[in-house]
């Protein structure tokens, strides 16, 4: 086995583990979501049960929405496919879903190793950037939900004080 052969086999493993973090990253999307859903719906539940609610209980509540509005939105925008990648690669599904069939397997039979390797470099240095990319926002809509549940907290506890 030459040491190309080899190298693509590491960057096969690499890739799978880049899809793994991409994945992680969704999964974390669900929880903040779901979070951030419950707690709008705590906070109406608790406005539809209070007799008067005072100016600060208002703001502490409209802070709350907004901070979980922008938590939500981060998450949102995490999830939107990232189609673009290497403009030739033998690879990337966006890329190769322009080939005809025939085409496609007419080039893939075609490459080297080498010309391979360098598709599959080419795919891990994408699927980091796309990792990366949601991964920050993940952090951004988790940080979000954390800075929501402070006003929250104190807007539900105005809310549904005796």
């Amino acid at each position: 086995m030459s040491e190309n052969s080899s190298r693509l086999q590491t960057a096969q493993w690499v890739i799978e583990r880049q899809l793994a973090w991409i994945v992680a990253a969704d999964a974390k999307v669900a929880v903040v979501v779901a979070i951030d859903t419950a707690m709008i719906a705590a906070l109406a539940t608790a406005f539809a049960a209070t007799k008067s609610a005072t100016p600060w209980a208002i703001a502490l509540s409209l802070a709350a929405v907004l901070f979980t509005v922008v938590a939500t939105a981060c998450a949102a925008v995490s999830l939107l496919p990232r189609t673009s990648g290497p403009p030739s690669s033998l690879l990337y599904f966006g890329t190769v879903a322009k080939y005809s069939p025939a085409d496609y397997i007419e080039a893939f039979s075609k490459a080297s190793v080498d010309e391979l390797l360098q598709d599959w470099t080419l795919q891990i240095h994408r699927n980091a950037e796309i990792a990366a990319r949601k991964h920050l926002l993940v952090r951004r809509a988790v940080g979000w939900s954390f800075t929501a549940a402070l006003p929250w907290v104190s807007a539900v506890g105005l809310l549904v004080r005796p």
